[in-house]
């Protein structure tokens, strides 16, 4: 029974990118396991860090620095 947990910077996902999410990793663990009713048993939990709550480097990191620094590459 797969527990998958994704942990996401606060406010980057709206509801339907949510449930993409959710459907498109549940997909990715039922392949895995290569036993299609492992996914009535698959669990998929979203965590959103409140904007600040992430480090790197050392240093508290917003979500608009994360976007800035993904739109510069």
């Amino acid at each position: 029974m797969p527990m998958i947990q994704i942990t996401v910077p606060a406010g980057s996902l709206d509801a339907s990118k949510k449930a993409e999410m959710i459907r498109l990793i549940t997909d990715a663990a039922v392949a895995a396991e290569g036993i299609p009713a492992v996914r009535a048993q698959t669990f998929v939990q979203i965590h959103e860090v409140p904007d600040g709550g992430w480090g790197i480097a050392g240093r508290a990191v917003t979500l608009a620095m994360m976007q800035a620094a993904l739109a510069a590459h």
